[in-house]
Formats: C-alpha cells, structure tokens, sequence
C-alpha cells in the first residue's frame, strides 16, 4: 500500500508513506494524481472515487472543507471497500493531528511539508495492524490473539510492583478508567457487539474473553484492541516516565511472557509490536 496526502487545489504532496516500490518520481506521480482527480471534478461533477491502473487499485479520499485529497494504491486482491476503509482511518488521523480549522488551516501554514513527516510513523503503525489483521486466517488463531491480548492485560495492570505507589496506581487506574468509558462510547465500539462485551474493574483490569470470536468482525476487534492497549501503556509510560515504566514491566513479568511465547507471537505477527510497545518511547 502506497499513501499520498495532497493539496486538491494545489496538487501540492504534503506527506508520501510507500510499501510498494513504483520506479517513478513521487512528485510526477502526484501532480498526475491530482490532475485526473481536478479533471474528474471538472467534466464528470465528482471526484474520482477508485480505478485501476500500472496493475494496481487506486482509491480517492477528498476532504472538500480542508482542501485535502488523500489517496492509496494496493494490489488489486485488495478490494477498494477495503482500502477506502483504511484510507478514511488515515485521513480522519491526519486531519485530527494536524489540521484544527478545516477552512483556515492553511492561512496559518508556512508551507513546510516538513512538519507532517511524523506521522509517517503513526501511517505505520496502522499499516501493522492491517498487516496482522491480515494474518489472522482462523477463529483458533483469533481465539488465540484474544488470549495473548487478555494475558498481556492481565500483566499490565495487576500493580503486584511495591515500588508503585497507592497512590499513583490509583491514579493510573482512574485514567485507563475515563479511556475505557470513552472506548466504549466511541461509535465504533457501539456498533460492534462483541466489542461491548468487554468490561473494566479498577479491582480487576479489563475482561476480553468474553468475545465470542465466532460473533466478531475480526479485523476491527484487534485493531480497536490493539488501540485500547497502545493508550494503556501510553498512561502508564506518561505517570511512570521511560526508564521506571520498562522496569516497571520487568517486575511485572510483561517481557519474560513475550520472549516465553515469542515464537507463537511471531507466527501471529504480535512480536515486533509488543517489543515497541512496551520498549519504544
């Protein structure tokens, strides 16, 4: 999958992320991007919406009110529901990250591209949890996730560590309190069933395997899944800082787990992300 984030009007690349290699100038394919995107606007009254071409799908994501056109390329056994799907999940990111007034934002930009090369990183992260989702070709192995998600939880947030304090476990426990209550009232969540059945205790942490994975729409359990737990460990690493927060997970037996399973981590793809999540900065 390739991404382009694009100025409509201008045709200016604000931000290219490639995992397909085009032997061709990023700069030349994005003034063509934009220009069949205008001429589409100009004599058929739309914007493209998805086509093929050079062997590849291409779709098309315009933000009308920001000005901003955002489009990706795949193979073509990638549906374009499925593409346009993701593309939406990066623009909707993009322009929460960046853009704060959609009609003025850009009065206030010096036009440094620059300042959007970060999240490139943030593009990544979803690019891996499309990719794991991917993978994901049984319920066994889904049941199998769920269970490594619960477990991984379950480490996080039992607080068996006498260096925390009472009194910041209880603080941390009442922010992942207010984000699990504003997971769970997020539309996505309301509209995926299984997703409901996960439940939060300050006593006894979050609940997963109540998902029957027969029931689940797979793919946006773990990716809301692997969001909760990303912002989780985010709350811990901002009340703990870096250097307390790793020993933090040492004492509670987070890394001897991934490196106890680390060869079944690696067949389901969770490897390299559990290692960053709790590692990175």
């Amino acid at each position: 999958m390739n991404i382009w984030i694009l100025d409509s009007e201008s045709g200016v690349l604000l931000l290219y992320k490639p995992y397909i290699e085009l032997m061709i100038n990023e700069d030349l394919v994005s003034g063509l991007l934009a220009a069949l995107n205008q001429f589409s606007v100009f004599e058929l009254g739309q914007s493209l919406e998805s086509l093929e071409m050079v062997g590849l799908r291409w779709v098309y994501l315009e933000d009308k009110e920001a000005n901003l056109l955002f489009i990706a390329a795949d193979n073509k056994d990638v549906s374009a529901d499925i593409l346009n799907a993701r593309l939406d999940v990066i623009r909707q990111s993009f322009i929460s990250e960046y853009i704060e007034d959609k009609k003025n934002w850009r009065e206030n930009w010096d036009s440094n591209t620059e300042k959007f090369k970060p999240f490139k990183k943030v593009i990544d992260e979803y690019y891996m949890q499309w990719k794991q989702a991917e993978s994901i070709t049984t319920i066994a192995e889904f049941f199998d996730i769920l269970g490594i998600y619960q477990q991984v939880l379950n480490l996080t947030l039992n607080f068996t560590d006498p260096t925390i304090s009472n009194k910041k476990k209880d603080r941390i426990l009442r922010r992942i309190e207010y984000l699990f209550t504003r997971f769970k009232n997020s539309e996505e969540v309301k509209n995926e069933p299984e997703l409901n059945k996960l439940d939060f205790s300050m006593e006894s942490g979050i609940n997963v395997i109540n998902i029957n994975p027969n029931n689940a729409e797979m793919i946006t359990v773990e990716r809301k899944l692997t969001e909760l737990l990303r912002k989780i460990i985010y709350i811990i690493k901002n009340e703990l800082g870096i250097a307390k927060s790793v020993q933090f997970f040492i004492n509670e037996n987070v890394f001897d787990y991934i490196f106890n399973n680390y060869l079944h981590l690696k067949e389901l793809n969770l490897d390299k992300f559990l290692l960053e999540l709790f590692l990175r900065k």
